[in-house]
């Protein structure tokens, strides 16, 4: 296969299980191919496999600081994909593994769906950069619950805009423009589910920003209103 096969002109956009992203193309040509494989390793492999087994080595050796460090590791790695996908408008991933033949197994998705996707990321990693800081100021995980449960708009605001950010980007879609008008129809309705279960979450997005923004300007409201709804006082154990 040449590198005009493999051009986003003439390459369809194929789902990439389990990610429910069409309009996709593989790597135009051989530097582009290992462009790709460089960046695709780096955020998703070497960084969050370095912080994962910080993070494992500190939980299982009782270092309290290790698995900080981990968790910050995991923050920053987060970052790195959100920097990447916002500034550049574009996401990258393995398709398979070695299985899958050699010119199909990464995937470039491009447009400004990468936007809203990337601060997905950003939102994680800062949730996680922030839980390792606080963790080697000396702050215990049962502390940082404590402090959730009090005041939950901490944990409904991040949430909340995360749900939004997931569902706005499978609204927009990745789809690149269709040369005929069976195609357009057909990456339509490749897009359909997506785009359904894009609303569903920019909707319970929305519906948990609501409430934080609620229980942080207006604590009691939010606890009257919760009251009323389940029928237990918050925090309900």
């Amino acid at each position: 296969m040449n590198a005009g096969d493999r051009s986003p002109t003439t390459t369809p956009g194929i789902p990439d299980p389990p990610l429910p992203f069409t309009g996709g193309r593989i790597p135009a040509d051989e530097a582009e191919w290992r462009f790709v494989e460089r960046r695709v390793m780096l955020q998703f492999f070497v960084a969050p496999a370095l912080s994962l087994a910080a993070l494992g080595g500190g939980f299982s050796l009782g270092w309290p600081r290790l698995a900080a460090a981990g968790l910050v590791g995991l923050g920053l790695s987060g970052l790195l994909v959100a920097w990447f996908a916002v500034t550049e408008r574009r996401l990258m991933f393995i398709r398979g593994g070695t299985m899958t033949p050699r010119a199909y197994r990464y995937f470039i998705y491009e447009g400004v769906a990468a936007i809203p996707f990337g601060l997905v990321f950003a939102l994680a990693g800062l949730a996680a950069l922030a839980a390792g800081l606080l963790y080697l100021d000396g702050r215990s995980t049962a502390a940082m619950r404590d402090a959730v449960l009090a005041r939950p708009h901490r944990l409904l605001l991040p949430l909340g805009a995360a749900l939004a950010c997931q569902g706005l980007g499978f609204l927009i879609g990745f789809s690149r423009a269709g040369i005929s008008w069976r195609e357009r129809l057909g990456v339509a309705l490749l897009h359909l589910p997506a785009r359904l279960g894009g609303a569903m979450l920019f909707a319970l997005g929305g519906g948990a920003l609501f409430a934080g923004i609620v229980e942080w300007l207006h604590p009691e409201a939010f606890r009257e209103g919760f009251a009323g709804i389940f029928g237990n006082p918050w925090p309900y154990r």
